[in-house]
């Protein structure tokens, strides 16, 4: 499990793992719950955008959220994600 570390709404903002602004990559809502993020899968979005979003690998968003494959998501969906720090 990735390193889980406590963000404010900004630090979030400012996450991204791949090149240029991070709503290149996705679409949807999040709510922050400090040690984690629940995020709202919007239109367009794909689970590799998300994962870019937030700094986190395919992998791990498929292990937190019990999704078998990677990709079939669906508008409206709730995804949990536990973000990391950039270095």
């Amino acid at each position: 499990m990735a390193d889980v570390i406590n963000m404010n709404d900004a630090e979030v903002e400012a996450a991204q793992g791949g090149k240029g602004d991070y709503r290149d990559y996705s679409k949807g809502s999040y709510v922050n719950y400090g040690n984690y993020i629940v995020y709202t899968v919007a239109p367009g979005d794909a689970l590799s955008g998300i994962a870019i979003r937030f700094g986190v690998s395919i992998k791990e968003l498929q292990q937190w959220n019990n999704i078998q494959n990677p990709n079939l998501i669906s508008v409206g969906q709730k995804l949990t994600i536990y973000p990391r720090t950039f270095g």
